[in-house]
């Protein structure tokens, strides 16, 4: 049995997630309580997105943990250099 190229991207694509899930509730150690809610809401619109594009739009799935990723790199680097955020 041979699994199509299109479903092992996309699986990667949703396991990628899930470290990024990580990243975001570990933030609350340098981010105050709201922007981790935040972050949480915008890995829930992550998710949602790879879930809907799984099928059809595989390198989409792989594409959302690294710009969940960059989202959450410039918001940190935002909230240090200009609404004090330290650790």
């Amino acid at each position: 049995m041979r699994i199509p190229a299109r479903v092992v991207v996309g699986w990667v694509g949703l396991v990628g997630l899930v470290p990024l899930l990580l990243l975001y509730v570990v933030s609350g150690l340098v981010a105050p309580w709201w922007a981790v809610v935040s972050f949480v809401a915008v890995w829930c619109l992550l998710l949602l997105a790879a879930l809907r594009s799984f099928r059809r739009r595989p390198l989409l799935t792989i594409a959302l943990p690294l710009l969940g990723l960059a989202w959450w790199y410039a918001v940190l680097w935002f909230g240090e250099v200009f609404l004090g955020w330290t650790a």
